[in-house]
C-alpha cells in the first residue's frame, strides 16, 4: 500500500521521505500511467498571515506521511506540486489518497515534521490558520490533477475526517470521477499564456465596488463609475475580487461552491455569490467588499493567475496598504454597531410637493434606508403637520410608522410616500411643539434589545416652512425642547428645504428657526437653502451618526495588550485607516475631547474624537458616491487588529 511520491513542476513540495515500519518510499524522476498529482496554491498573503504549510498523505485509512514545507525562501514557493503513484506491484490496490494541508500563522515546517506522525494539530489550533483535504482514487493509465487550494473563505473552519471546507462550509471531500481531469503544468503554474492576469481584468479605475442588489441570496451588480459610460461587454465577461476582514483579497473563480455565477446568462453584469460563500462569510461579515470589472472572460476554476501577479498578491500587494510599517492581522468578527433608534418627523404639506415625488423621496428616504449602515437602527416615522390638539396631548408618542428594524419598516414608508394621497392640498400650521413633545415621549420610553443600551436616540425634523411655536401657552419653544430632549441624551437634527414662493410661514424664518433648534439638540442644520445637497443627504449623514463609533461587545475581549488598533478601509478608493488605542476613551463625555478608541464600562467599544468624525466623514463620502448612482452604499467595516505576532504563542 505504501505510494511512490516524487516532485513535479518547476516549483514543488519536495518528495516526502516516509520513516518508520513501512520503511523508505522510493523518489522517482519518472511518471507512472496511473498517477495523481496533487497542487496546492493559494491568494492568503504569505508572511503575515500564512508562515508555513504541512502535508499529511493517507492511502485508504492508513497515514502514510507528513511533512512540513515552509512557503517562503527569500521568494515565496506556492504553488506546488507532488506527485503519487502506486507503490510497485500493488497496482491492484488503488484505494483512494487523501491529501490533507493544514496552512500554519508561522514558520513551523520543522516543528511539523518532527511531530505531526503523532499529533497533527486539528482545525481550530490556535497556530493553525486553515485546513483543506481531498480524497480521490487512482484510475488506472491516467494522471489525473487533483487541486487542493488554501482559501481564506475556509480559515478556522472545522470539518470531519471525511469532508473539507468549501467556501466555508463542510462538504464531501471525494472528487468524484467524472470530474477528475488529466493534469498539466497549465492547470498549476501561471506561466503559460492561458494564466489570468488581474492588472488586465480587474485594473484600478475601472474595478468598481460592486452593488448589492439582493442580501439573501447575495446577488451583485457591477455600475460604471458616475459620469462614466455603461460599459460593453458580452455574457461571461466579468470578474469579481473580494476583500476579506483581514483585508486580504482574492481573485474569485466561475464556481458555484466557492467563487460566483451569473443568475441569468443575458445579464453580464449582475453575478451572484456561491451560496456558501454567500451564507458562511459575505453574511456572517468576513467578506468586507465586493469588486468587479467587466473587462476578460470570467476566471475559470483551473486557471492560474500568472505567476508574477500572484506574487504581488501574496504579499499584499492588491491589499489596501496599512498606514504605518506594523503588521498586523485581525482578530475576531468584524464590529457589530451598537443599536440606535431614529425618529423621523416628515411634512407633508403641499410646499413639500417637490420632494414627493419618486425621485426625490427615493434619494432621500429610500436609498439612505437601504445603507447597510441603518441595520442596526429601530426606524420611526410621522407625518406633519401635527393637529392643535396634539399640544395638549399628543398622538406623536405613537409613530404613524414603527419603531420597527429598518429592514421591517422601510416598505411600508415607500408605499406610503409613494400614495398621492399623503400630500395634502393645503399648508397648515405644522403645530411643530407638540409633534415634538410626543416624539421624545415616544424615544424616552424606547428600550433598546440589547442590554448595553443604545448608541444614540434621535429626532430629525424635514420640513420647510415655519419652525416656531404655535402650540397655545406653550411653555416651551421647539428649541427649548430640543435643549430638554439632549440633556436626556436624545439629539434632534433639523433638515430645512428650500420653499416655494407664497408658501406660509406664518411670521418665521426657517434656516434661523432650524439652526437653533439643532444647535440646541447638540447637532448642526441640515440647511437645503444655503446648499442644495445638504438636504438630500440629511437622512443618510444622521444615520452615520447612529450607526458608527460605537459597537457592542466583541466576543473576544479587547483588553489594552490584544487588540492595538481598530481599521477600516473606503470601498471607493481602498484607503486605510487604523485607529490607535486610547484607555481614556472610555464614555459619551470623552468622545469629543480625546481621540482613539477605547472601552466603556459595560464593554462596548467606543471611537472617540478626530478618528469618529473621519469614519463618519468617510460613511458619508462613500454614500455621496452610490447617491449619484441611485444606489444604497456598501458596509465599512471596523474590524480589530493585533500584531500578527501575537495571536497565539508559538511552540
Amino acid at each position: 500500500m505504501n505510494q511512490r511520491l516524487y516532485r513535479t513542476g518547476p516549483r514543488f513540495l519536495g518528495a516526502v521521505l516516509l520513516l518508520g515500519s513501512l520503511g523508505a518510499v522510493v523518489t522517482s524522476c519518472t511518471t507512472s500511467a496511473t498517477e495523481i498529482v496533487a497542487g496546492t496554491t493559494t491568494q492568503i498573503q504569505v508572511s503575515k498571515e500564512l508562515g508555513s504549510i504541512g502535508v499529511v498523505i493517507r492511502f485508504g485509512g492508513e497515514l502514510i506521511s507528513c511533512q512540513g514545507y515552509d512557503v517562503t525562501n527569500g521568494d515565496v514557493t506556492i504553488p506546488h506540486t507532488l506527485g503519487l503513484v502506486p507503490q510497485e506491484g500493488r497496482e491492484g490496490v488503488l484505494q483512494p489518497v487523501t491529501i490533507t494541508v493544514i496552512g500554519f500563522r508561522d514558520e513551523r515546517a520543522d516543528h511539523f515534521t518532527e511531530t505531526c506522525l503523532l499529533d497533527i494539530p486539528s482545525a481550530d489550533a490556535p497556530e493553525v490558520l486553515v485546513v483543506r483535504s481531498r480524497r480521490m482514487p487512482y484510475t488506472v493509465e491516467r494522471i489525473l490533477y487533483l487541486p487542493i487550494p488554501l482559501r481564506e473563505s475556509c480559515t478556522g473552519k472545522v470539518c470531519p475526517d471525511d469532508q473539507t471546507c468549501f467556501g466555508g462550509a463542510c462538504e464531501d471531500n471525494l472528487v468524484p470521477e467524472d470530474s477528475a481531469v488529466d493534469y498539466s503544468d497549465a492547470l498549476v503554474f501561471g506561466n503559460t499564456n492561458t494564466c489570468f492576469s488581474p492588472s488586465r481584468c480587474l485594473p484600478a479605475g475601472v474595478t468598481q465596488p460592486a452593488i448589492l442588489t439582493d442580501e439573501a441570496t447575495c446577488t451583485f451588480r457591477y455600475s460604471a463609475p458616475p459620469g462614466a459610460p455603461a460599459p460593453d461587454t458580452v455574457p461571461g465577461g466579468l470578474n469579481v475580487e473580494i476583500m476579506y476582514q483581514s483585508f486580504g483579497t482574492e481573485v474569485l473563480d466561475l464556481d458555484d461552491k466557492e467563487g460566483f455565477v451569473f443568475p441569468d446568462e443575458k445579464d453580464p453584469l449582475t453575478f451572484r455569490l456561491a451560496k456558501n460563500m454567500c451564507e458562511e462569510n459575505f453574511q456572517k461579515g468576513k467578506i468586507v467588499g465586493v469588486f468587479a470589472a467587466p473587462l476578460c472572460p470570467a476566471k475559470r476554476a483551473l486557471q492560474p493567475i500568472c505567476s508574477g501577479e500572484l506574487a504581488g498578491i501574496l504579499t499584499g500587494e492588491r491589499s489596501p496598504p496599512p498606514p504605518t510599517s506594523e503588521v498586523l492581522c485581525s482578530v475576531g468578527d468584524t464590529l457589530t454597531a451598537s443599536e440606535s433608534a431614529l425618529y423621523v418627523l416628515l411634512d407633508r404639506s403641499a410646499s413639500m410637493s417637490e420632494l414627493f415625488v419618486p425621485e426625490g423621496l427615493e434619494f432621500v428616504v429610500g436609498v439612505p434606508l437601504r445603507n447597510p449602515v441603518a441595520a442596526r437602527t429601530l426606524l420611526a416615522l410621522s407625518f406633519l403637520p401635527a393637529a392643535a390638539s396634539d399640544c395638549a396631548d399628543s398622538s406623536y408618542d405613537s409613530p404613524d410608522f414603527g419603531f420597527a428594524d429598518v429592514e421591517d419598516v422601510r416598505l411600508p414608508i415607500a408605499e406610503a410616500l409613494g400614495d398621492p394621497g399623503t400630500l395634502l392640498a393645503d399648508d397648515p400650521q405644522l403645530f411643530l411643539d407638540g409633534a415634538m413633545s410626543g416624539a421624545y415621549e415616544a424615544l424616552g420610553n424606547l428600550m433598546p434589545v440589547a442590554t448595553e443600551g443604545f448608541n444614540r436616540k434621535a429626532l430629525i425634523i424635514v420640513g420647510n416652512r415655519d419652525l416656531q411655536s404655535h402650540c397655545p401657552g406653550a411653555p416651551d419653544n421647539p428649541a427649548e425642547l430640543a435643549a430638554a430632549a439632549k440633556a436626556m441624551g436624545i439629539f434632534t437634527y433639523v433638515a430645512v428645504l428650500d420653499a416655494p414662493a407664497g408658501a406660509e410661514q406664518f411670521g418665521d424664518n426657517p434656516q434661523a428657526s432650524a439652526a437653533a433648534i439643532a444647535s440646541a439638540g447638540g447637532t448642526e442644520v441640515f440647511d437645503a437653502i444655503a446648499d442644495e445637497a445638504a438636504g438630500g443627504l440629511a437622512v443618510q449623514k444622521v444615520l452615520n451618526d447612529l450607526g458608527s463609533c460605537v459597537y457592542d461587545p466583541p466576543e473576544t475581549a479587547l483588553v489594552a495588550d490584544f487588540a492595538t488598533h481598530l481599521a477600516y478601509v473606503d470601498p471607493t478608493t481602498l484607503v486605510r485607516t487604523d485607529i490607535a488605542r486610547n484607555e481614556s476613551c472610555d464614555g459619551e463625555l470623552a468622545s469629543q475631547s480625546v481621540n482613539g478608541w477605547g472601552i466603556e464600562p459595560d464593554g462596548r467599544v467606543r471611537i472617540c474624537g478626530q478618528p469618529c468624525e473621519d469614519l463618519r466623514t468617510t460613511l458619508s463620502d462613500v454614500a455621496t458616491y452610490f447617491l449619484l448612482l441611485g444606489e444604497p452604499a456598501p458596509q465599512v467595516a471596523v474590524v480589530a487588529l493585533r500584531p500578527c505576532a501575537e495571536r497565539f504563542s508559538p511552540p
